[in-house]
């Protein structure tokens, strides 16, 4: 790829994570968090270990973001309850990234699954709304 085509192609990745909405944005990192944790239990079963090192690692920086962009005092008990379950997310990813652990990414995937279609779930009207407003705590701000 020459210079030129990367600067576009990153002129209009910023333009649209500036006019992506709330949920959609969650969505994606859902899905970025997914496939990471996906790439990370099949290299730690083929024994790429920096393969699955590297992947464990993207995960663990998707929630890790999540985690800091949580508004407690705006998303009260929802926002606490996100904290502890990205910690417990965070936890496994760690934890399965240091003993090579499959069986531990394996265990969260379905739940990343499960929170992804929720986010899918909100209805249109509600995708451009601050997560705030919706309660959850989030506190993503894009829009400039």
């Amino acid at each position: 790829m020459n210079a030129a085509t990367a600067q576009h192609r990153t002129a209009y990745r910023t333009a649209e994570l500036q006019t992506i909405s709330q949920r959609d944005l969650l969505v994606r990192l859902f899905v970025g968090a997914e496939r990471f944790l996906a790439a990370a239990q099949l290299a730690m079963e083929l024994r790429q270990m920096e393969v699955a090192h590297n992947n464990c690692q993207r995960a663990k920086a998707i929630f890790l973001e999540m985690l800091a962009t949580l508004n407690f005092e705006k998303g009260g008990e929802i926002a606490l309850q996100l904290k502890e379950l990205y910690l417990f997310l965070i936890g496994h990813i760690i934890e399965g990234n240091l003993r090579k652990a499959p069986a531990l990414i394996a265990e969260i995937r379905p739940i990343v699954a499960t929170l992804r279609e929720g986010w899918e779930r909100i209805p249109d009207e509600h995708a451009g709304t601050s997560l705030i407003s919706l309660g959850t705590g989030h506190a993503f701000n894009l829009r400039t």
